[in-house]
């Protein structure tokens, strides 16, 4: 009885710990969609990155759809995330909770963020080709930036000037 109860609290302790990472994963996701403005400092107007970039109206005919369908494949997959965490913390409240239903659960939850990690690498990829060598570089400081502190300079789907 006492293994019973330590496996137990060993999987509400897993999974609180998973719920805390994907919380703060997915707090982190909404806060670098925030779009923050490249300011110009000579003019003062904000621009987003693409601005920054000097895209041609041809480039930005390719990124506009590929952008909605990217956030549109976020939006879902997120959601299908929400789902599943609310299903965990159901399914770990009822009484006769198994090991197995608990890491089927949690597989399922996995399968879902490595979803997420395919859509955003393709989604770069897709951009790189669009963008020439110079564009290519700056981007990619731009993400690395982005990724190392608070603010995104990339805006949400909606954000566009």
């Amino acid at each position: 009885m006492k293994k019973r109860w330590m496996g137990l609290l060993l999987i509400l302790s897993l999974t609180i710990n998973m719920a805390v990472i994907v919380v703060a994963g997915y707090q982190s996701y909404q806060q670098d969609n925030q779009a923050v403005p490249v300011t110009d400092l000579e003019t003062g107007k904000s621009h987003h990155f693409f601005h920054v970039l000097g895209l041609s109206k041809s480039q930005m005919a390719e990124m506009e759809p590929m952008a909605a369908l990217f956030h549109n494949q976020l939006k879902k997959l997120h959601s299908a995330m929400e789902i599943k965490k609310d299903l965990l913390i159901k399914f770990l409240s009822q009484k006769d909770v198994t090991r197995s239903q608990a890491e089927q659960l949690q597989k399922q939850i996995a399968l879902i963020q490595e979803n997420i990690q395919k859509v955003v690498i393709s989604h770069l990829l897709d951009i790189k080709i669009i963008l020439n060598e110079n564009q290519q570089k700056q981007f990619f400081e731009l993400l690395r930036a982005s990724m190392n502190s608070q603010e995104c300079v990339f805006p949400n789907q909606g954000d566009r000037q």
